[in-house]
């Protein structure tokens, strides 16, 4: 690495995916959205800046794995954290997205390659290697989902209401 990428690569480190005043940070959509526990999301995130990294450095067009396709995402709907801080100020470039084929082309082997000679071997888990990549991978089973417990209480008290409202209609009827 050199001085220049150096100094990408520390800024891209500082750089603060959660922004502090949005509402809800981008790391509890993230996992909420995908089922990842608050670790997976955070390694994922941390990926991604690496991914953002080869972007910024890679002579040619990098791909990115669908885990860190899913971040890149969700970080382009946090418009101003995307563009006005991270192309803006700190890629001093725009990076667009180009919908694709993520982890299956000639492109994912270069971004792998470009990945292993600057930070070593990937995260089989988060950058997927075909053939158990896929878009559409169920990441689902592998921790345990907690159902949201206000969901049963609403639907609980909606069938208690909606049996009171009849009982009590009867009532009235009588």
């Amino acid at each position: 690495m050199n001085e220049a990428e150096a100094e990408l690569y520390a800024k891209l480190r500082k750089f603060k995916l959660d922004d502090p005043i949005a509402p809800y940070p981008m790391s509890a959509k993230l996992a909420w959205e995908y089922h990842w526990s608050e670790i997976y999301t955070l390694r994922a995130m941390y990926e991604y800046k690496k991914y953002i990294f080869l972007a910024a450095i890679a002579e040619g067009m990098v791909s990115p794995s669908s885990v860190i396709d899913c971040v890149w995402h969700y970080h382009l709907l946090y418009t101003c954290s995307y563009w006005e801080e991270l192309c803006g100020k700190i890629l001093k470039k725009s990076l667009h997205h180009y919908p694709g084929d993520s982890g299956t082309s000639q492109r994912y082997d270069y971004t792998i390659e470009l990945y292993q000679s600057y930070f070593g071997s990937p995260p089989a888990d988060i950058w997927d290697f075909p053939p158990f990549h896929s878009n559409h991978l169920d990441r689902h089973q592998r921790y345990w989902q907690i159902p949201n417990p206000i969901y049963w209480v609403k639907k609980y008290l909606s069938l208690s209401l909606f049996h009171h409202s009849s009982e009590r209609k009867e009532e009235i009827k009588r």
